[in-house]
Formats: structure tokens, C-alpha cells, sequence
């Protein structure tokens, strides 16, 4: 069962990312939505542990939970999504690293990560030529004598991967044709010779939220920052995108959030224009139905975040929660531009933001389509 009650400590961490993301957050949107990158946010999130809410408290981070992660997600989208996008990448990775990492990578990627030392974190694991089905990527770490070893390849659509202190970078340590089970986790340094960045992508939403390509030539890594033992990484990505789908949806969740609030604001002030036009009605039932389809996808991302905490099977859930909220969430967003006045159909206004923002929720960290795969095969394999 679903306990909707959240402990005092998730409540608390909520709050304060409640918090910073009415006094910092929202102040900036405005200029990240034009492209700057939200570095004062990010420094007032790592101050109150939001960089790595779910790292061991040992090497810096909060040491809390995934409800309490989603929680504190959702507040933070809903202010600013491109801070939230660059919050939940660096999450994740730092996430991984405690979960997969040694003492001594934890202390030199872990701890830099939850205490604000690096702008972010990056997760790499797409390629031009291997999105959706991750197992075909191409990228290949080739291990010298001395144990260390060198990557080749390209990697596409990196959340801050220009701006990155690390780089969780997935490449291929087994023979072509290896499948999941040749694909290895590397902890990279982005300032080691060979690694370079691509082309910055020109984006509908998130335009704060750095994207880009990244190459690696020839890039050295040392054994010691492989993460965890040799044909891990496809593990350690699905353990990632499973915690990581889930937040998505909370992502969503905030982002639709902003645009109803905006809209029953300015709503308000028309009410008796729109009475006297006769459509108060049909407003209050579309109101109603945005309203509803956003708690019913709130509940889902709860249920798989407290499964996630659990330790109970999660993918399943994860990819229900994935798939409704950002589905609802882009309904939402879509139905508030309808009812909006001139002014919220404006570019640079929080409604026209929140659903061009809002649309690549339904394609990363898979597309709506992979989840209603992954749904159906979880559901096939428990009818065998």
C-alpha cells in the first residue's frame, strides 16, 4: 500500500527545496529558459545536500530516500525546469557512484559531486546510432597491460556534458556483438586528453539545461575509475534509468504544476468575464480533469519511489509512472495554452515555457513507446 504520509526528514528536505526554489530558482527561469546555465541555483541546491539527496551521508550527501528525491524534484521543476533536469543528472550519478563505487571513488567523485564542487555531473550512455536500445552501443574501452584503458567513441545528448566535474560514460569492454552483458561503467575525467565536446544542441524546451555531443579519442582511463567490475555497465544504467524514470515523471509533474497555478491565477481575475460569457462551466470542468490527471500521476510516482526504497521490483512501476505523468503532464500543459489569455500564449511566458519544457519528458531516459514496452514485457514475463 501507498502511505502518503512522508517521514519528518523527507518533509523536511522537501521544504527545503521548496524553499530555494521560490528565492532562487524561480528568479533565474526567465534567463535559463534563454539559455543561461543556472549555476547560482545549483550552488544554493548543493548547499542544502539537493545534489545528491539519495548519496551516503559518509561522503557528503543527504542520505535520504527516493520519495524524499522525487519530493524535492517536483518543487524544484516546477520553479525552473532546466535547473531541475541538471539537479536529477547530477542525482543520478552521484547515486550510482555510491551505489557501484569503491571507498576511494566515492571520495574523489562522490563527495565533490554532493558538496558543490563540480556544476554537475554527467550520465553517458546514448550514442548517434544507439538511443533507445541502449545494448548496441558502440563506444569501446580497450584495456592495456598496466590494467588502464582507452575509449573510443561518441556519445549524443549528454545533459551537461560540457559542464561536467565526471562523466559516468557506458562503453563496450566485450566482443562486438557482446550484447549487455560487454558493456562496462567508466568514471571519466573530462579534462583527460582526447575527450571533447561536440555540438551544443539547439533545443524546443530546456534551453538552460546544457545538451550536448561528446567525443572520446583515445581518452585513458585507470582501473581505478572503473566502476565496479568488467560487464557491470548495462546493469548499472538500467539501475540508474529505472530511479531516473520516476523522477522524470515528478519532473513533469512540476513543470504541468507551474502552468495550472498560472493558469487558476490568472483565471481568477476573469471569472466574472467569463460568467457573464456563459464558459465558466466548461473552464471549471477542464480545470477539474487537469487537476486529477496530475494527483492520479503523482500517486504513481510515489508508488514506484517507496518500491525503489524498498528494495522491491521497481521497472515495472517506473515505467507507469514514466509514461502517465509525462502523458498527463503534456495534457495539462497543452489544455492550460488553450485556456490561456493572450499574454500566457506568449514566448517568454510561464504557461508557452512550461509546455515547450515539458515535451521531452515523453522521449528521455526513454520514450513514452520503450515504456509501454517494457510495461507489456514485465507483464508477459510475471503471466509465464
Amino acid at each position: 500500500m501507498v502511505d502518503l504520509h512522508p517521514s519528518a526528514e523527507e518533509a523536511g528536505l522537501s521544504a527545503r527545496a521548496a524553499a530555494i526554489a521560490r528565492s532562487v530558482v524561480l528568479p533565474q527561469a526567465a534567463a535559463a529558459d534563454g539559455g543561461a546555465f543556472p549555476e547560482a541555483a545549483l550552488r544554493a541546491l548543493a548547499a542544502e545536500g539537493l545534489m545528491a539527496i539519495k548519496s551516503p551521508r559518509a561522503f557528503g550527501g543527504a542520505g535520504s530516500t527516493q520519495v524524499a528525491y522525487v519530493m524535492a524534484l517536483r518543487e524544484v521543476a516546477t520553479a525552473c525546469a532546466s535547473t531541475a533536469v541538471t539537479m536529477a543528472v547530477t542525482n543520478m550519478t552521484g547515486e550510482m557512484i555510491g551505489l557501484f563505487g569503491d571507498t576511494d571513488q566515492r571520495e574523489r567523485w562522490l563527495r565533490p559531486i554532493a558538496q558543490g564542487q563540480m556544476e554537475a555531473a554527467a550520465f553517458a550512455l546514448s550514442e548517434p546510432s544507439a538511443g533507445s536500445d541502449a545494448a548496441s552501443l558502440v563506444c569501446k574501452a580497450t584495456r592495456r597491460d598496466d590494467g588502464s584503458y582507452v575509449l573510443d567513441g561518441q556519445k549524443a545528448w549528454i545533459t551537461s556534458g560540457d559542464r561536467a566535474g565526471v562523466v559516468l560514460t557506458m562503453a563496450r569492454t566485450g566482443e562486438p556483438g557482446s550484447g549487455a552483458r560487454g558493456i562496462s561503467a567508466f568514471l571519466v575525467d573530462p579534462r583527460a586528453p582526447g575527450f571533447s565536446v561536440l555540438r551544443h544542441e539547439s533545443k524546443m524546451g530546456l534551453r538552460g539545461s546544457s545538451t550536448v555531443g561528446l567525443s572520446l579519442d583515445g581518452v585513458v582511463v585507470p582501473e581505478r575509475d572503473r566502476l565496479g567490475p568488467e560487464g557491470i555497465g548495462f546493469r548499472v544504467a538500467m539501475t540508474a534509468l529505472d530511479g531516473g524514470r520516476c523522477a522524470i515523471g515528478a519532473q513533469a509533474i512540476g513543470i504541468a504544476s507551474a502552468a495550472l497555478q498560472t493558469l487558476v491565477q490568472g483565471l481568477g481575475s476573469r471569472a466574472g468575464v467569463d460568467r457573464a460569457q456563459n464558459l465558466q462551466q466548461m473552464v471549471d470542468f477542464r480545470i477539474a480533469d487537469m487537476a486529477t490527471r496530475l494527483e492520479a500521476a503523482w500517486l504513481l510516482v510515489l508508488r514506484a519511489a517507496q518500491r525503489k526504497d524498498a528494495n522491491l521490483p521497481m521497472t515495472r512501476e517506473a515505467a507507469m509512472a514514466k509514461v502517465f505523468a509525462t502523458e498527463a503532464a503534456h495534457f495539462v500543459c497543452q489544455r492550460a495554452l488553450e485556456l490561456a489569455t493572450a499574454q500566457g500564449l506568449q514566448d517568454d511566458g510561464r504557461i508557452a515555457r512550461a509546455l515547450r519544457d515539458v515535451r521531452v519528458s515523453r522521449i528521455y531516459e526513454g520514450t513514452s513507446e520503450v515504456q509501454r514496452i517494457v510495461i507489456a514485457r514485465e507483464l508477459l514475463a510475471n503471466a509465464s
